[in-house]
């Protein structure tokens, strides 16, 4: 009735991590097998990771909807005419912000790739001003 007691802490190499988590070669369908098993887990916590970013980026863009909402409100005092427009546009970003809200991370891409096949030309122009924005973000924050 001897059993071999695994050893506790932090894993000295990749190597060690593996033995301990994924399946012995024995458990399962050999190397396949724990390759299906180590790619599963990495699609599932890529896939929580973007759900939580979802989430977040939902959150923000309701509350600037809020936002340019209270702000319509001091500007419709000063040009009445202008806040109908700022409300309108506040009322597209909390349909947006719901819409985001609502719908599976997999939808959201399939959209994407939808739009990117229709209008090949704007999704390059997004992915060119999202990458010059992305890298102006990076060159600042690193100062």
């Amino acid at each position: 009735m001897s059993q071999e007691q695994e050893p506790r802490g932090p894993a000295a190499t990749p190597a060690d991590f593996a033995a301990r988590n994924a399946p012995s070669i024995n458990e399962g369908d050999g190397a396949g097998g724990m390759v299906s098993n180590v790619a599963a887990e990495v699609k599932e916590k890529a896939s929580e990771f973007a759900e939580e970013q979802k989430t977040a980026g939902a959150e923000r863009i309701g509350q600037l909807g809020e936002a340019i909402h209270g702000a319509a409100d001091v500007i419709g005092k000063e040009i009445p005419g202008a806040a109908g427009y700022i409300h309108s546009a506040a009322e597209q970003l909390e349909r947006t912000s719901e819409k985001l809200r609502n719908s599976s991370v997999d939808d959201l891409l399939s959209r994407v790739g939808s739009f990117a096949r229709n209008q090949p030309a704007a999704a390059f122009a997004g992915s060119v001003l999202a990458g010059f924005a992305l890298s102006r973000f990076l060159k600042s924050s690193s100062r």
